[in-house]
């Protein structure tokens, strides 16, 4: 069986072919080729930020699953791959188990905001100690806009060290509220004043045409003058260039990325070069745990097309999740 990659970085330390073993052949992912003309026998096509839109199918004949190791789908036609036979699948972040991870790596960008991490490196070069004079976060408000997996293991963070937290979410939950101590749990309509009252505000939410552009200008001018936020969701949940002006301007304290509207990004964007600006790689949920379980699962459901039965965790059309 054929699996390609259809996106670089994926399975670097191939645990897919090691697992996988004789009789399932992954083909890399040439950067330098359209898509299209190299899954002409792709049986399996593995996905992570490029789109795979039915022209893609259509080109692959023997075609029979299109899996994104990981939760977010980007940019599939799933509605021509069912109408094809093509299953489309996704990990969702708890059983890859990576809700823990990426709520980790939000907490981290929010301490290196508060802890100044990025000036404090200026002053280290410059030989000058003692200096920048950072903030505490024990007793400051966290605001979770979204509150899914990751969002609820961000939230148990944040109070384990001391944070107050409140939260938006679609379908308001007192279950969610108590299981989780938050000190506020409103519908969409809360938005206004959960922006308005965080010292940061981290997005939890999936990239949909409804989502995308979710914090824009009126969104961040409501945010608390000084606050910061972070994005360990999908780059563009955020209006860019409103982004980079109230973060130019100081309306906004800080910003602690890990995605990005275009990826990857460039290193000489002047978003990321502003001094207030955190920005990780992508790299939230790509611990060598996450990696491993991805794989696994991953394996599990090409094994399962090859015996000719339905893989787990399927993307239903219309849906995209």
């Amino acid at each position: 069986m054929k699996v390609k990659k259809a996106s670089p970085g994926l399975d670097p330390n191939n645990r897919l072919g090691a697992i996988l073993g004789p009789g399932f052949e992954i083909q890399e992912y040439d950067p330098l080729m359209p898509l299209q003309a190299q899954i002409a026998d792709a049986e399996v096509l593995l996905v992570r930020n490029v789109p795979v839109p039915a022209e893609v199918i259509e080109s692959a004949p023997a075609l029979k699953l299109i899996q994104r190791p990981g939760a977010h789908l980007f940019a599939v036609d799933v509605t021509y791959a069912a109408r094809r036979g093509v299953y489309v699948a996704r990990i969702p972040a708890e059983v890859a188990g990576a809700s823990r991870d990426v709520a980790e790596h939000a907490l981290f960008l929010l301490l290196a905001l508060a802890k100044l991490y990025k000036p404090s490196l200026a002053k280290l070069q410059a030989r000058v100690v003692g200096s920048p004079k950072t903030y505490g976060v024990r007793d400051r408000t966290l605001g979770l806009v979204g509150i899914g997996s990751t969002g609820a293991e961000l939230a148990k963070l944040a109070t384990g060290i001391g944070m107050r937290v409140i939260a938006v979410k679609r379908t308001v939950d007192r279950r969610v509220q108590e299981e989780l101590n938050l000190a506020f749990l409103g519908g969409v309509v809360d938005l206004p004043a959960v922006l308005g009252e965080a010292d940061f505000v981290s997005l939890h939410l999936p990239l949909l045409p409804e989502t995308t552009g979710f914090i824009g200008a009126r969104e961040l001018a409501l945010m608390k003058r000084g606050s910061s936020l972070i994005n360990i969701a999908r780059g563009p949940l955020v209006n860019k260039a409103a982004l980079f002006d109230a973060l130019r301007s100081g309306a906004l304290g800080g910003a602690g990325l890990d995605v990005f509207w275009e990826e990857p990004p460039d290193p000489q964007d002047p978003l990321l070069n502003l001094e207030n600006v955190i920005a990780t790689p992508h790299i939230a949920g790509a611990t060598h745990d996450v990696e491993e379980r991805m794989a696994q699962v991953v394996a599990a459901n090409i094994m399962r097309v090859a015996r000719g039965e339905a893989p787990r965790y399927l993307v239903e059309p219309g849906t995209g999740e």
